[in-house]
């Protein structure tokens, strides 16, 4: 059993299509979810169609796609329309769900006779005599062909033909992107080795810029600045020594203890201003 749905401008359906064992030489019998639909087409929750039936669908038989689609077009076209418990039409747009809890089940089919050509196939062991039997079940090339003969079987052996030659298709085509598939392939992987140098360089670089970032923090800055006062306070201070040491003379030790200290003085202010205003210290927004 096959399961088609689709939607037509008031509900939500589906074709169910229940293939009989004769099949393909019996036609399919298909039924309509949900059930109690009315339409010229459906009677007792069954599609009534010429080409459904023994003598028309003798001429159909490998055209039940085609079939199946003219049905789907008609109901779309021409929506069925469901019955009250009157037995009237109702115009009510709800959904399957809305209309059932669960799904009905389809109509039981009735059981088919056995197609003509069933009848054949079996007339034609029948009429076999016990000789002619014998043979068969002796010589494997005579119940070759014999088999063979058979209409429901060449109609397999044509749509086996039909999906090999389809899948060999197929098969080949897949074959003809494999160049495409190879070159995709060491395209992308040309892209991922690009990407990986780059994401490298990306991060040295990154590294790179963090460490500049961090010699110019705030807390590097104090630091140094306070380092910085504090070497200018002792250069001072070892002039001021060596000339009392007497190994600077009068001038060169005024020259060189002022520039000592006027440099002292200016790291010092800075500072000073610096702890004052708070200017080297991370505030948090509130």
């Amino acid at each position: 059993m096959y399961e088609l749905s689709f939607t037509t401008s008031n509900m939500a359906a589906s074709l169910l299509v229940n293939l009989p064992p004769e099949f393909p030489e019996a036609p399919p019998i298909i039924t309509v979810s949900p059930n109690g639909m009315r339409h010229p087409w459906i009677e007792s929750d069954v599609v009534i169609q010429d080409v459904l039936t023994p003598p028309g669908w003798s001429a159909n038989q490998a055209q039940l796609g085609k079939i199946m689609g003219d049905i789907m077009e008609e109901f779309m076209q021409r929506p069925p329309a469901r019955k009250n418990s009157n037995g009237s039409n109702s115009d009510n747009a709800t959904t399957l769900e809305e209309s059932y809890g669960h799904r009905p089940p389809p109509p039981v089919p009735a059981a088919q006779p056995s197609s003509a050509l069933t009848t054949a196939e079996y007339a034609s062991i029948a009429n076999k005599s016990a000789e002619e039997l014998e043979q068969l079940l002796t010589d494997d090339v005579a119940f070759e062909l014999f088999f063979n003969s058979f209409e429901r079987i060449r109609s397999m052996k044509t749509v086996q033909e039909e999906l090999r030659i389809g899948n060999e298709n197929l098969a080949q085509k897949n074959i003809g992107n494999e160049e495409n598939i190879l070159k995709l392939r060491s395209e992308t992987k040309q892209l991922d080795e690009e990407y990986r140098k780059l994401r490298s360089e990306f991060d040295e670089k990154e590294r790179q810029q963090h460490e500049a970032f961090n010699r110019f923090s705030s807390s590097t800055v104090l630091t140094r600045l306070k380092a910085s006062v504090y070497e200018s306070d002792e250069l001072s201070e070892s002039v001021g020594q060596s000339f009392l040491d007497g190994n600077l003379d009068h001038d060169s030790f005024v020259k060189q203890f002022r520039e000592l200290r006027k440099v002292y003085h200016l790291r010092a202010s800075k500072l000073e201003l610096a702890q004052k205003e708070n200017l080297f210290i991370k505030k948090i927004p509130t």
